[in-house]
């Protein structure tokens, strides 16, 4: 054996030896890709397990929101004989706004549309809530009470219907 002989078999031998090196790179390149592939699945998976279980959270509360703030519901737990109806306005205007306070956290979980559909229920209850009092200046506060109990909230039943649809599209 030559010495082009010996120097064509070490460089055949390094060829060999680097075209081994740069395929196991590749495979490795490949196999991070599919383990970050895997990973990323797995998160998604894990985050919708710990994500679903508080839209839905957020769907009760939401609903139970708009129920609370129904006109027959919230005059029948802050209306009493004795309440005079300054208080009673207070208190009306005060529920609605410490109930939504105590949701607001809820439109993380919700989309938009939904969540302006809530804030245009609760400011269409404020809203109607005002124009009974400015309306009814000579009345007492049973009677006020009567008729903030007939009201209705269009709004509201939207709001709910959105709730429902979106909670059902889960």
């Amino acid at each position: 054996m030559n010495v082009i002989d010996i120097v064509s078999l070490v460089l055949l031998v390094l060829l060999i030896v680097s075209g081994f090196i740069a395929f196991k790179k590749e495979e490795k390149s490949k196999n991070d890709v599919i383990d970050k592939m895997k990973n990323d699945n797995e998160l998604k998976s894990v985050s919708l397990k710990l994500v679903v279980p508080l839209k839905i959270q957020a769907y009760e509360r939401l609903l139970l929101y708009i129920e609370r703030i129904q006109f027959p519901v919230l005059v029948k737990r802050v209306f009493h004989p004795a309440i005079s109806k300054n208080d009673f306005h207070f208190s009306l205007m005060q529920n609605v706004q410490d109930e939504f306070e105590h949701n607001l956290s809820q439109r993380l979980y919700v989309s938009e549309a939904t969540w302006q559909l809530v804030v245009l229920a609760k400011e269409e209850v404020l809203q109607n809530v005002n124009a009974v009092f400015n309306d009814s200046e000579n009345e007492d506060t049973a009677t006020i009470a009567q008729k903030l109990a007939s009201f209705e909230n269009p709004i509201g039943e939207k709001a709910v219907m959105d709730i429902k649809n979106e909670f059902n599209s889960l």
